[in-house]
């Protein structure tokens, strides 16, 4: 598999989903010591802003993941200062379906977070063949929803909820494995009220500054209105439609026109994409409309709502083969 780069927002984490990449170290050296206490081993991840190694704690051996900002960027006042929300924000945190982050070290002019290492695949790595079954998604992306709901109930707005940041660990003895998944980069998280006035917001977040990913972007978030946790659920719509159908709803090379679409161009329904598959069930086609309508007040009010529906949704497939 081919790392993948970045060049707007600097998430290349979900590359822990390529732990055996062999990629050439860049601004660091194997075996470097970060902070006096992280031996970086091996790089898995990078993108235009960092990179991202395996390192091991040199006091217990622990294998960790540390997140380098570019050192050119650790002066960029705003860019160093996403780097520190982020960090602060995870003390927020603490939820089995949300990477856990450790440390923010800096180290020989710039910086270094320091996060659980988990050892799969992003969900962008398994649509790259094509759709997953209809039950796996729907577990995935419960599991999305429930550390959606903490994040939510902690202050915490992701707004950039995608594939490449959901990450998918297969555990379980042999014969009964199962889907272990975790919520990464917080790196443009949206803070309200108590977090807000913990972690500091100041001026990282503006009304009028589209934040995002124009495949996955909510359409308030496209026209740069406020947004609250009714757009990380648009978001997650999205990647389960992903998901279901092997495809986003809209699709276009220009990044400028899939924002546009967002915001005004109608969601097709699941059977339109994926014409006479057995899951698509009038509860399924029910969910996604409700996720993915235009108007935050039409969608789930939070994410507890959404699961409700999903559960629902989940026992409309019983029909199916266990493998449906």
């Amino acid at each position: 598999m081919h790392p993948r780069r970045y060049d707007g927002c600097f998430d290349p984490e979900h590359a822990l989903t390529d732990g055996t990449l062999s990629l050439p170290l860049s601004n660091v050296d194997q075996d470097r010591l970060v902070g006096g206490r992280y031996r970086l081993r091996a790089l898995i991840g990078q993108g235009g802003m960092g990179a991202v190694y395996e390192a091991e704690h040199v006091a217990d051996g622990r294998a960790v993941a540390v997140k380098m900002l570019l050192p050119h960027l650790a002066n960029a006042t705003e860019v160093a200062a996403r780097f520190r929300r982020e960090a602060k924000a995870a003390t927020l945190l603490e939820h089995p379906n949300i990477v856990e982050v450790f440390d923010l070290v800096p180290d020989n002019d710039t910086l270094y977070l320091v996060m659980e290492l988990i050892r799969g695949q992003s969900v962008a790595a398994l649509i790259e063949s094509g759709a997953l079954r209809a039950r796996r998604s729907l577990v995935i992306a419960r599991q999305v929803l429930d550390g959606l709901a903490h994040a939510h109930a902690a202050g915490l707005v992701h707004r950039d909820l995608k594939p490449e940041n959901i990450m998918v660990s297969n555990i379980g003895d042999a014969g009964r494995e199962y889907d272990r998944v975790k919520i990464l980069d917080f790196g443009v998280v949206k803070l309200v009220g108590d977090a807000a006035q913990q972690v500091g917001d100041g001026k990282l977040t503006r009304t009028g500054v589209v934040l995002g990913t124009p495949a996955y972007i909510a359409p308030e978030q496209a026209l740069g209105q406020l947004v609250d946790g009714r757009a990380d659920l648009y978001s997650m719509g999205i990647v389960l439609f992903e998901m279901l159908t092997g495809r986003t709803p809209f699709r276009s090379p220009d990044q400028v026109t899939l924002v546009r679409m967002q915001a005004s161009a109608p969601i097709p329904t699941l059977a339109s994409v994926a014409p006479g598959r057995p899951w698509c069930t009038p509860e399924l086609e029910h969910l996604m409309r409700r996720a993915l309508a235009k108007r935050p007040e039409q969608r789930f009010a939070n994410a507890g709502e959404m699961i409700a529906e999903l559960d629902a949704a989940f026992l409309s497939l019983n029909h199916l083969p266990v493998d449906g």
